[in-house]
């Protein structure tokens, strides 16, 4: 048995761990909407340098959370000081309550959990679609359990296999998908030998693209790009826990990011289908830019194994001035293009932009634009930093043009993920549309897409809707490079239809409809909304996506988990 002073101990230690628990998972959930899992502590060496991020995420009420260590801190002080080291005899009562307490706590948790799997079967425990939904049926310290449980028997003690049929299925799934890959269009191989410039703008949405605040325009030089590029409307990102990673991941390996953590993390071992490697093999030079730390989300290990041939990062570029974090995307982009001019041709770059990244704290310098009544928001912030990014993107445009390399190039440029700011009236207020539920949710996801073709083929707006994963597979489109056993699930963006265009959690849109997962994760509980009118309809509109939706999360999860491209590969050369 322990001393009093013992027990004092184990129950002031329980509180502070219950105490980190809840206000980690607060700060977390407010810019990831989410809750934090096993595999996110495994990039727990990326908070130094988001520090920013993170303190600007806390509210002065978070200070409640911690007002019983301030009122029993000085209590347990003076019980200690007075209690003496006496052990305490066990009996029947202590044990007895210890059971009880025990069994109350242990039933909270089992309860919810065996009513639910009653009612709606275990799906949502086996496939954990949304941690969120597991969380309701759980409570957090909960969830935490059942997740530090999962990770322990996925990694450790039942470490899953793929089944032979399984790996069939998936491989027929993905035939059929190259299948219709392979469907031609006008843009097919107009760009064949051309070099391909990709730029993934941190944190932009589209909400604010072509428009105004106090009569200046947020982004004048992207305004007038869409006159000079295809422009897509309806483009959504489909990021998860990962964030900018996942995007990364997204754009060159066009398979969906993990429901926990960062693909970057946990499966840089892996083989992969990555647009770098392609495109090594068809002789191109390859190589990506980001202005950070080299080892931040993995990227000095994942961008060897998707096949950069460079990597240049911190300490790589001179210096000029500071926006946000680190250098600012003017110098950075200028600099990336001094560097692009000393490849051979054809070659690959891509850019990843940092300047608005939360908690967009640009420097006063660089705030030139009215923001009005948002001045001094985060909102107001926001739009500062996209601001100066347009600027950036713009001297950029004039950079390749002046280069000679504009024509010579397939240029694309998107948004990496949202804002994460959660005033989603600010949000369609700025875009000039009705507050609705749908709107609010749809221009939530939305992301610009910007490409530009050789001659400027196809310059216009298209309305079709797609997302970050069918970038990859479009850029081979157009260069005219076939795969066949191609192990990319991203759609082709050049032909006529709307794509099924799938959210980490199980949400989607497909051109028809927008479908939006409930928190418990039961489809009928979901909401279903009419892209046309914007008005919700009967779930059963969104069964047949929401199905396909789970496949292709499923399937990307199984090729991801159990490396199997890799096996693929295998089963093709000893064939």
């Amino acid at each position: 048995m322990l001393t009093k002073k013992g027990q004092l101990l184990v129950l002031f230690i329980i509180d502070l761990i219950v105490t980190f628990i809840t206000i980690s998972d607060l700060v977390y959930h407010r810019y990831f909407h989410d809750l934090i899992a096993v595999q996110v502590l495994f990039q727990v060496n990326q908070i130094g340098a988001i520090s920013g991020s993170i303190t600007d995420l806390f509210e002065r009420r978070d200070i409640l959370l911690v007002v019983d260590f301030i009122l029993l801190i000085p209590a347990i002080i003076f019980i200690w000081i007075k209690t003496n080291k006496e052990k305490l005899s066990w009996n029947w009562m202590r044990a007895a309550t210890t059971v009880i307490v025990f069994g109350i706590g242990l039933l909270f948790v089992i309860a919810p959990i065996q009513n639910y799997i009653e009612k709606y079967s275990v799906a949502l425990f086996n496939q954990n679609w949304y941690n969120v939904s597991i969380y309701q049926q759980t409570g957090l310290l909960g969830f935490h359990a059942f997740d530090s449980y999962r990770y322990i028997d996925e990694n450790l003690i039942n470490k899953k296999s793929v089944s032979a049929s399984d790996r069939e299925n998936i491989k027929e799934w993905f035939n059929e998908h190259n299948e219709k890959l392979q469907q031609p269009t006008e843009y097919e191989g107009i760009a064949e030998g051309k070099n391909v410039i990709v730029v993934q703008l941190e944190a932009y949405q589209s909400f604010f693209i072509n428009k105004k605040i106090n009569g200046e325009e947020i982004t004048p030089n992207i305004n007038t790009l869409l006159e000079e590029t295809m422009y897509f409307d309806n483009f959504y990102h489909q990021t998860a826990l990962g964030r900018t990673s996942d995007a990364e991941f997204l754009e060159n390996a066009s398979l969906h990011p993990t429901a926990s953590g960062s693909v970057y993390v946990r499966y840089a071992g892996n083989e992969f289908d990555a647009l770098p490697n392609i495109l090594k093999e068809e002789g191109y030079e390859t190589a990506a830019f980001h202005a950070y730390e080299k080892g931040f989300w993995n990227r000095n290990v994942m961008y060897n194994t998707i096949g950069f041939d460079h990597f240049y990062g911190k300490g790589d570029f001179d210096e000029g001035e500071i926006a946000g974090w680190t250098l600012g995307d003017r110098p950075f982009l200028q600099q990336a293009v001094d560097k692009m001019l000393t490849f051979e041709k054809p070659f690959y770059a891509f850019a990843v932009a940092l300047t608005s990244h939360h908690p967009y704290t640009l420097q006063g310098e660089h705030k030139v634009l009215d923001v009005g009544k948002y001045e001094g928001t985060i909102m107001g912030d926001y739009i500062h930093s996209v601001h100066y990014v347009d600027k950036a993107v713009g001297e950029m445009v004039e950079r390749l043009k002046k280069e000679g390399l504009w024509d010579e190039s397939v240029f694309m440029m998107y948004g990496d993920h949202d804002a994460g700011i959660n005033e989603k009236d600010q949000l369609t207020d700025i875009a000039g549309l009705e507050s609705s539920e749908f709107n609010k949710e749809a221009e939530f996801r939305k992301i610009p897409l910007f490409v530009h073709l050789p001659g400027g083929k196809g310059n216009g707006v298209y309305h079709k809707t797609s997302g970050q994963i069918d970038i990859a597979p479009s850029i081979l489109h157009v260069l005219g490079i076939e795969m066949p056993e191609l192990y990319m699930m991203g759609d082709n963006i050049f032909t006529d239809e709307d794509h099924l265009t799938v959210f980490r959690n199980g949400s989607f849109i497909n051109g028809e409809v927008l479908y939006l997962v409930s928190g418990d994760g039961i489809f009928q509980n979901g909401k279903c909304f009419d892209t046309e009118s914007g008005e919700l309809t009967s779930t059963n509109a969104c069964k047949s996506g929401f199905e396909n939706a789970k496949k292709r999360l499923s399937t990307s999860d199984t090729v991801i988990n159990g490396n199997l491209i890799e096996h693929f590969r295998k089963d093709k050369s000893e064939h």
